[in-house]
């Protein structure tokens, strides 16, 4: 199927990512780029923002590599990043955990909620064509 790379904007046969073949590339070299960065041992710890300031590469792109599973974060332990919600450094998903249990409890009580209103109103006429049905 053609696509259009996410990354670059050009057009490619898509077959698994959505970024082309060259994108790939590149993302694979700045993946080693930062595995060379981190192989000495006093490297290992080092905390994404001196990592990003002295290879030149966003934060948000590591981010998004670590995201990716392209490291293994039980070898470079520094490699964290921060929740979607409020910050808290976190080292896989995208919510911390405070942050997905309350998420999980929110869409809880919404369903909840629903599953009410839609049983109080079954029996009040209002869905007189779902009745039908």
């Amino acid at each position: 199927m053609l696509s259009n790379c996410s990354a670059c904007g050009k057009v490619f046969m898509k077959i698994s990512k959505p970024v082309c073949p060259d994108c790939v590339r590149k993302e694979l070299e700045t993946v080693k780029r930062i595995r060379d960065y981190l192989k000495p041992k006093e490297k290992r710890t080092a905390p994404l923002a001196q990592i990003s300031r002295d290879l030149d590469i966003p934060i948000r792109y590591i981010e998004y590599l670590i995201r990716e599973k392209y490291f293994d974060l039980t070898r470079y332990p520094s490699l964290q990043y921060k929740c979607k919600n409020c910050d808290t450094l976190i080292t896989l998903g995208e919510y911390c955990r405070s942050c997905s249990e309350k998420l999980r409890n929110n869409l809880l009580a919404a369903k909840e909620k629903a599953e009410k209103n839609e049983k109080d109103n079954d029996g009040s006429g209002s869905h007189f064509y779902k009745s039908r049905l």
